[in-house]
């Protein structure tokens, strides 16, 4: 029987395949669903402010996602045009051509941002959305002090547990373990493809050929259907897996089945990586103590005037805020 190979199926930095394909961020700033407006409206607000500074730096930013939404010229104090020069760090593998169609956007890709060299001039401002939480905690608030000029601005959007973000990332990360660890779907689906393309023309042996494997598929689909309906869900891994495997094994032949398993083997190792950025959103998503506790070590780095909030958006929280200066006799 052919295997699924699962040993690729886990990357080590799940964001590289994702940017890879997309410039839009997982929760896409350009959508039009409550979290994405409330996202979208805070950062808007925020171009104000962040258009009348010289050096941006954007932390976990993706193919430059903030930059493309507000890098448009805008009026600074004294009414003149300016924009800002940007530089988009990010630690996934992020090919350079994505940020090439953008002016005044630097891309530094491929390491942690605490792993980069620190610039000899720092910026006036830092700003993240959903990518400050994922810098280790050992070096976060130092390495932030380091980047920042004094009396420089930060200004970030994380990750919080409990949110709208963190509870559907929990709902996501259980469909992903029912199809991928309980079930193994992608194996049942690769299992009756074989027994499809491999049955004999002998109208009885045909119907007795594969019986346990038919049986095995169809427990999986009915199980992946149950949690549908329960969640009363028509999107969803659960509804892409099923389609997939309905599409494949009604047109699977035996010149087809390589390509077949081969589609399977994309979908499988898609979807682990998926598994991989929702964990990792989950494990660094802030409580309310996590959140004080980043503020007090901020002030003992020589920030000020911080601010802490919560963003919310029509169907509940989206994330939190938080926004600080560097102070001015900060060294």
């Amino acid at each position: 029987m052919p295997e699924i190979d699962v040993s690729a199926s886990a990357p080590q930095d799940p964001w590289t395949p994702l940017w890879g394909q997309t410039v839009q961020s997982t929760w896409d700033l350009l959508g039009d669903n409550p979290v994405a407006l409330a996202l979208r409206e805070h950062w808007e607000v925020q171009a104000a402010w962040i258009s009348d500074r010289s050096q941006v730096v954007d932390i976990g930013s993706g193919p430059a996602v903030l930059a493309r939404l507000l890098q448009a010229p805008a009026p600074s104090r004294d009414g003149a045009t300016r924009r800002p020069q940007w530089t988009c760090v990010d630690q996934a593998r992020i090919p350079a051509s994505s940020v090439r169609d953008l002016t005044g956007v630097d891309g530094k890709f491929g390491l942690p941002w605490e792993a980069l060299p620190v610039p000899a001039v720092g910026a006036d401002a830092l700003v993240s959305n959903f990518g400050l939480e994922y810098v280790s905690r050992d070096h976060l608030v130092g390495t932030c002090a380091s980047w920042l000029a004094a009396g420089g601005r930060l200004h970030a959007v994380l990750h919080a547990r409990d949110s709208v973000i963190d509870q559907q990332s929990a709902l996501g990360l259980a469909d992903l373990d029912l199809i991928l660890n309980e079930l193994d779907f992608p194996k049942r689906v690769a299992a009756l493809l074989e027994a499809k393309v491999t049955a004999p023309s002998d109208p009885m042996a045909r119907m007795m050929h594969g019986i346990d494997v038919r049986d095995a598929f169809n427990e999986g689909v009915n199980r992946m259907k149950s949690r549908l309906e329960e969640r009363a869900a028509r999107e969803g891994a659960l509804l892409e897996w099923l389609m997939l495997a309905r599409d494949l094994v009604q047109s699977v032949t035996e010149a087809t089945l390589g390509s077949a398993l081969e589609r399977l083997q994309v979908q499988r190792t898609a979807y682990d990586a998926e598994r991989s950025r929702l964990s990792a959103m989950r494990s660094c998503a802030l409580d309310q103590p996590g959140l004080e506790a980043l503020g007090r070590d901020l002030a003992l780095q020589g920030f000020e005037l911080i601010q802490m909030g919560s963003l919310q958006a029509s169907v509940g929280p989206v994330g939190w805020v938080l926004d600080a200066l560097r102070s001015k006799g900060s060294h």
